[in-house]
């Protein structure tokens, strides 16, 4: 493990669970209010290298994190995946797709993803490598130290969304890098490269990062540190670093993917209607690749 940063305790006043249920009720509704975008994106320097970051804010109900996926055998450019791909319990209801990053780990030649994808509770694919974020119903996240476990012996059934993969780089706010232990042993993993990842903050806000520089993995951890991530993981880069946001490419992939993870908006909806999802994952592309 390496240390880069040490944590730092911060006392807050004590507040009741009503008191901060009501406080968070308060600051959701007021964003909401104003029109502010659950998603955004910035182009920042971290750790001395520039990257893209997409920030999620999972506190604010209208966000819905979706897996798109690929018939078994098969794969795709990014567009033609984000566009034509498989994404079971999408939202469709006056819903706009935002954000897209390249997804988890794959085989190139059968096109087969080898470690978890989940979504409303349900295992789409399944491997054992890697730690799993994990997003439950209520739009909660965190990380979950899977590695080793096959997705049949995990408990996701309260996953909305859930995704395999590493190795994991920062791991309770320091830096943490164990490969083998997580069965990673790939060398080409190790080279410098292309990167992507998705990490999560105290504050339930999820970020999505590329870099187009080729760096190590343990500049990327210390790129996510910067970002103020609690939890960290790497996903598939190299060649498949991929970033789609608001109808741009910021990051190109060199190669065909099989698996995306997509950021959907919905806008605002009554109360009393219930969120509906297509559990096909048919949804009409040009009802999702709004700007």
């Amino acid at each position: 493990m390496n240390q880069r940063r040490s944590n730092v305790r911060v006392l807050l006043p004590r507040l009741s669970v009503f008191q901060a249920i009501f406080l968070l009720f308060f600051l959701v509704s007021t964003a909401i209010s104003r029109g502010e975008e659950p998603v955004r994106l910035e182009r920042k320097k971290l750790a001395g290298i520039w990257a893209n970051v997409v920030t999620v804010d999972l506190n604010d109900p209208r966000v819905s994190l979706t897996p798109v996926v690929t018939e078994p055998g098969d794969h795709r450019t990014f567009m033609s995946l984000l566009k034509w791909g498989y994404r079971p319990g999408a939202p469709i209801e006056k819903a706009r797709l935002v954000a897209a990053i390249n997804g988890t780990f794959f085989d190139p030649p059968s096109a087969t993803v080898i470690c978890n994808l989940v979504a409303r509770g349900r295992l789409l694919t399944e491997g054992t490598v890697g730690n799993t974020l994990i997003v439950n119903r209520s739009n909660q996240a965190n990380l979950a130290l899977t590695a080793g476990r096959a997705g049949r012996h995990l408990r996701l059934d309260d996953a909305h969304f859930a995704v395999s993969a590493g190795p994991t780089l920062v791991l309770g706010g320091e830096v943490m890098l164990d490969p083998s232990s997580e069965g990673f042993s790939d060398p080409g993993l190790f080279r410098l490269a292309r990167r992507s990842a998705v990490g999560i903050t105290a504050h339930n806000k999820l970020v999505l990062v590329t870099v187009n520089t080729p760096v190590s993995l343990l500049r990327l951890a210390w790129m996510m540190q910067d970002l103020n991530c609690t939890d960290a993981l790497n996903l598939d880069g190299g060649s498949s670093t991929g970033l789609y946001y608001k109808g741009r490419m910021l990051s190109q992939p060199k190669r065909l993917l099989t698996n995306l993870i997509a950021v959907h908006v919905r806008h605002e909806i009554p109360a009393e209607a219930p969120v509906q999802a297509d559990p096909a994952g048919l949804v009409p592309p040009e009802a999702l690749l709004l700007p």
